[in-house]
């Protein structure tokens, strides 16, 4: 739980507004600031506002005004239509302990609490998860997921995650072709899925890959899922609307279903996923605790993580933590940087950028404006010349694919949109891109919204180039037209007319928070020169574990200090209604 401190500088318009509509049903001015308060609060992520620890300061309050006590501020709040408790059918809700919720939120929040809670109490006499250093914690992660239907697995990149749920799931195929031999007539079905399309490639990829080199006989390999879908394909996402095909009254014909980039998914989602599934199926949850919730309300993942650790919770027995990792060696300088930030160490954190030589791992200074402008020509043309230089669609996608620039923020001159505009402007004078044209040749594309229709989803990465069929073909060489290509099903492409895409941006360079689910071989990584709210120790974390194999970092040291110092909270009340299974 965060606590949260608002002054009238706080609030936007949209907040305002927010209170102003509500206070057309109850002229209370305490009222009118709280709801304020929850606004911006859920603009910021939160699910509600904790009125019990938020502060207003006093230039937020009507005149000689203080902020009430919560049994005052109850009873204030007690004498308005608009505000009730969790049995009210009021818009607004508030409850036991103080915090306040758009009813709908409240709503989603006590439904994924139950679901979990239901879930929990299934194999409650089996406890795996009381790990010691001796032992091998992706095995308790299979007895876990055996015993139980709620599997929740953390840990971070290449800590075996997805050779974990493929173990989970070949032991399930194995009980299920034991239970009944006809196994072309019950075989166990199976969902895989992931809150963006570029986390659910990743997922069907390694899945794929990860099978053929699993133990196991061939009639269970056959057995093993293919593809991966996006949540809201799975759910059946409905243009226009809120809802899905699937929900409780149309759940999905799953047995068993492996969510991945758990930290990613929202509140709402996530609550629609489970309303969604039959009683008897099985849930496993793969994710990195210490990753940035989602960009939407919410940070279930880090919620049930806290909820997991109360003594005596049910819930414990359910959460996995993978720590050792395979990927990186023990002089690996990103995994060592990445535990420190982890841990708040900025003292360790520091010394490793400074006096440590690592072959993955580079920092400097952010430079002035020239030299800047200079070294990003260099890392630009370095990252990004052979991905435009190739003619074919999935060649260019996976080329692209090992390099990125990803920032801590959308605007400012170390922002996504600036860094972009520089980067095209030197591909521009290195006549890589073509001058002049808004869509040109080369050029990646980010989606920045879902279309149902068109199953291009927020995330979702593509590339403007000719069809290299219809060139090849086509020897007199017009000017050709430019398709946008994106990855599809069965690692096919897809291709679009460039004006019928959903919003989108160039992708040379993205936030922190749209790089999630993605991974690169390289990364530069850019913090600005002034410090921000928005830096936190999770935004770090999740941009460094971005890369494979090399991270760039350029930065000053009091920013990325300030940034280890921030923890990055949410406000809900899942955590509390998790815990209470210790009661």
């Amino acid at each position: 739980m965060s606590d949260a401190r608002f002054s009238a500088a706080d609030f936007a318009d949209i907040d305002r507004h927010f209170a102003a509509f509500v206070a057309r049903f109850d002229d209370e001015p305490i009222l009118k600031i709280a709801t304020m308060g929850l606004s911006r609060a859920m603009l910021g992520g939160h699910i509600c506002v904790d009125l019990k620890n938020a502060t207003f300061c006093i230039d937020a309050l009507p005149a000689n005004a203080r902020w009430p006590d919560l049994a005052t501020l109850r009873a204030k709040l007690a004498k308005c239509r608009t505000v009730g408790d969790a049995r009210a059918r009021t818009p607004l809700v508030l409850d036991d302990s103080g915090r306040l919720y758009l009813r709908r939120y409240f709503d989603y929040e006590k439904s994924l609490a139950a679901a979990l809670r239901e879930r929990c109490a299934d194999g409650a006499g089996d406890s795996f998860s009381n790990q010691n250093e001796n032992e091998d914690a992706q095995e308790i992660a299979v007895a876990t997921a055996l015993a139980r239907q709620l599997c929740i697995i953390s840990g971070g990149p290449g800590t075996g995650k997805t050779t974990t749920v493929l173990r989970i799931l070949a032991r399930l195929i194995e009980q299920q072709n034991l239970r009944d031999p006809r196994v072309e007539n019950k075989r166990l079905r199976i969902a895989l899925a992931a809150p963006t399309g570029k986390a659910a490639a990743r997922l069907e990829d390694a899945i794929r890959d990860g099978a053929a080199a699993l133990a196991c006989d061939e009639t269970v390999r056959a057995q093993l899922p293919k593809s991966a879908s996006t949540i809201h394909r799975l759910l059946g996402a409905k243009s226009g609307s809120a809802s899905f095909f699937h929900d409780e009254k149309n759940p999905l014909a799953v047995d068993a279903l492996v969510i991945d980039e758990a930290s990613m998914v929202p509140l709402p989602l996530m609550a629609k996923v489970f309303a969604a599934l039959p009683k008897t199926a099985r849930v496993i949850l793969l994710g990195d605790r210490d990753q940035l919730a989602s960009v939407e309300p919410g940070s279930v993942l880090g919620d049930l993580a806290e909820a997991a650790s109360a003594p005596k919770s049910p819930l414990a027995k359910s959460f996995i933590v993978l720590t050792r990792n395979y990927r990186f060696g023990n002089d690996s300088g990103i995994f060592r940087l990445c535990q420190s930030v982890r841990d708040g160490d900025a003292t360790g954190a520091l010394k490793i950028l400074r006096e440590e030589k690592c072959d993955d791992l580079r920092h400097a200074e952010l430079p002035g404006d020239f030299a800047f402008n200079a070294k990003l020509k260099t890392a630009a043309l370095e990252g990004f010349a052979p991905a435009l230089r190739e003619k074919n669609p999935r060649a260019a996608l996976e080329t692209f694919g090992r390099f990125r620039v990803l920032c801590a923020l959308q605007r400012g001159p170390f922002g996504v949109e600036e860094i972009n505009r520089k980067i095209i402007s030197i591909l521009q004078e290195e006549k890589l891109l073509a001058r002049n044209q808004t869509l040109c040749a080369g050029l990646p594309l980010l989606i920045t919204e879902n279309d149902h229709q068109l199953k291009l989803y927020n995330g979702d990465i593509g590339i403007l180039l000719p069809d290299p069929n219809a060139a090849a073909q086509n020897h007199q060489q017009p000017p050709q037209r430019l398709w946008a290509w994106f990855p599809g099903e069965k690692n096919e492409m897809r291709r679009f007319a460039p004006g019928r895409l959903p919003p989108h941006k160039p992708a040379f360079a993205m936030t922190v928070h749209k790089s999630q689910g993605s991974e690169f071989e390289r990364v530069l990584f850019l913090l600005p020169r002034d410090d921000s709210a928005v830096l936190s120790r999770e935004l770090l974390y999740t941009g460094l574990t971005r890369a494979r194999s090399r991270v760039e970092l350029w930065c000053d040291d009091a920013i990325f200090t300030a940034a280890i110092s921030r923890r990055a909270q949410r406000s809900s009340g899942l955590q509390a209604r998790l815990s209470e299974l210790s009661a």
